[in-house]
């Protein structure tokens, strides 16, 4: 059997496993919307239901609404960024300028913007958002590095905000106003926010249009089955000349679903945009639907680096992983190229520094490579067992490693439910000696796993830097580093590691504009990424490069390699600017 052959049984043998799925009946007072005019997404995170239906705030809740319906539907950034050029797209302000000393950042709005009840977007609202964040830290989602940077923000006019920071922020504006990735700021109608709790209001009553945004989309439904949004009569985008007209899509329906029902969603022509697919599941569902595109037109390399790389992260307050021998033993005995041949069929290339493949990164990982050819991509489980034995961990009769004084040592590899590093690794481990399992969950209690420190190792999707090396680098900062029981503030900084040395290091990277010109900006870089690939708080496995899958039946106009106008992932907030591009295939 070949290898297209058998994807394709394989795909058949899911689907008729699976029990047809069609799309969310409209509510009883929703007008019907033919299938040609409705959008339906799947969203990025892998849920049964719609997790918190009633909690649509963008920042009361780890992920949730925000990343995968939000961000694309209701809700508008200041500015987004097109990270295959690093292009700054201006929406709801136009330009933004720092004083001399980097302290001080006036961002100038947009005339013209309107909230969805018709109120205009000004400056209060913006200064308000901010504040509104620095008071709730760190119980918010991004209020804990607003509070940390934002000094205090001021309305100048009805069109300007002047910000001062706490320090030195030459990379500030770009990394909170334009890139939308796991945390993002947007900004709240104070008219409606001012009187609220934010940490438990829940930004949800149809009866009152909530909630308000800028977007070109309104809430009509949100249960546990889905949310649904119908386009909005008219948009300030179109009247400011930002858009030529409004979104084709009449109807935007988010609709989560399981890993296991994507590739019959996508064959069916049940969903047009979701999680990425598994290559072979892909090239399967492809097989049946040759509507199914990704970023490149032809495989095996399908998809585009995303400044994230596949990593097995400790929670470095943990014991024994607390130990930085034993983190560079397990590190030793990885086998990067196999879990690339075998995980992702080599379409997603081994990494082998904490920073991925991105285009924006490559002017200093070039400059580093002997520091990050050090992590090697082969086995050496002498060094591992070394390593071990010197800090007392014995073998077991059976072979398997012991905790000093001869005590059994399970190690258990949590990951994702759909995750197919974790048996590979899981394997890897057993064949040098250790007692491992993986253990994969579902998004929601993944996710709160993390944040709450509650996991000993785990595989975990790092994105960080997509132009300067500190984005990644930063997120070792033993200011990330809560108590033990204590929350994190975001699923980037989920080591819980410290080490004051390397403080120093991105403290200065910090205060510094970056460039890989600057042979102080890479003295400093180079010794940062040492320590980091020394002291071993994640190891770097691969490089994401996800098989984007959008379908065409109903839609096209996606981003791709040919017309690479914005980056191709859902979970963005640029991927906005994708559903004003789209256009009706019949």
């Amino acid at each position: 059997m070949t290898k297209a052959s058998f994807r394709a049984a394989l795909l058949a043998g899911i689907c008729a496993a699976l029990p047809a799925v069609a799309p969310p009946a409209a509510g009883q007072n929703l007008p019907e919307v033919p299938r040609n005019r409705t959008l339906i997404s799947q969203g990025w995170d892998l849920y049964n239901q719609v997790p918190s239906p009633e909690n649509l705030s963008p920042y009361n809740g780890i992920l949730l609404h925000e990343r995968n319906s939000l961000h694309y539907t209701v809700n508008e950034m200041l500015f987004y960024t097109n990270h295959n050029t690093n292009e700054i797209i201006p929406w709801q302000a136009k330009g933004f300028s720092y004083s001399p000393d980097f302290r001080q950042i006036t961002v100038t709005l947009r005339d013209g913007v309107t909230w969805s009840d018709g109120q205009p977007f000004t400056a209060e609202d913006v200064v308000f958002t901010l504040d509104m964040l620095r008071r709730a830290a760190p119980d918010m989602v991004f209020s804990s590095a607003i509070k940390e940077w934002v000094e205090k923000a001021e309305a100048i006019d009805p069109l300007t905000v002047r910000i001062t920071l706490t320090k030195p922020g030459p990379r500030w504006a770009q990394d909170f106003l334009a890139t939308g990735q796991t945390t993002r700021f947007i900004v709240v109608p104070k008219h409606i926010w001012a009187d609220k709790d934010p940490k438990t209001f829940g930004n949800f009553d149809l009866a009152k249009g909530w909630p308000v945004g800028t977007g070109p989309y309104k809430v009509v439904r949100s249960d546990s089955g889905a949310i649904v949004f119908d386009r909005r009569a008219e948009w300030w985008a179109v009247k400011a000349g930002l858009a030529k007209a409004m979104p084709a899509p009449e109807r935007v329906i988010y609709r989560p679903a399981t890993a296991e029902a994507l590739p019959q969603l996508f064959a069916g022509n049940e969903i047009d945009m979701g999680r990425a697919l598994p290559l072979g599941a892909f090239e399967a569902a492809r097989a049946r639907n040759p509507n199914l595109v990704s970023w490149n037109a032809k495989g095996p390399v399908w998809g585009a680096p995303d400044g994230c790389t596949l990593a097995v992260a400790f929670n470095t307050q943990v014991a024994p992983f607390d130990d930085v021998a034993v983190r560079q033993a397990i590190a030793a005995v990885v086998d990067r190229d196999q879990i690339s041949d075998l995980s992702y069929e080599g379409a997603w290339p081994p990494a082998l520094g904490p920073f991925s493949a991105f285009a924006g990164m490559k002017a200093y990982t070039t400059q580093m490579a002997p520091v990050l050819a050090a992590a090697g991509t082969k086995p050496d489980r002498a060094r591992a067992a070394a390593l071990l034995t010197g800090r007392g961990f014995t073998r077991g009769a059976d072979g398997k490693w012991q905790l000093p004084g001869g005590k059994p040592w399970p190690v258990t590899i949590m990951a994702q439910q759909t995750d197919p590093i974790a048996p590979v690794l899981a394997r890897q481990l057993q064949t040098a000696g250790f007692d491992a399992i993986f253990n994969g969950v579902q998004d929601s209690a993944y996710f709160q796993a993390l944040v709450k420190g509650a996991y000993g190792m785990a595989i975990y999707g790092h994105c960080g830097s997509l132009y300067d090396p500190w984005q990644t680098l930063e997120h070792f900062h033993s200011k990330y580093a809560a108590p033990p029981g204590k929350d994190v503030p975001g699923v980037r900084t989920v080591t819980r590691y410290a080490n004051p040395e390397f403080d120093k290091l991105v403290d200065a990277m910090e205060a510094r504009q970056p460039s890989p010109n600057d042979p102080a900006y890479m003295a400093l870089t180079r010794q940062a990424t040492e320590i980091v690939m020394r002291d071993v708080p994640q190891i770097a496995l691969i490089d994401e490069e996800h098989a984007v899958t959008f379908n065409t039946t109903y839609w096209t106009g996606w981003p791709s390699a040919a017309d690479p106008y914005v980056s191709p992932y859902q979970a963005w907030e640029g991927f906005a600017r994708v559903i004003d591009r789209l256009r009706p295939a019949k």
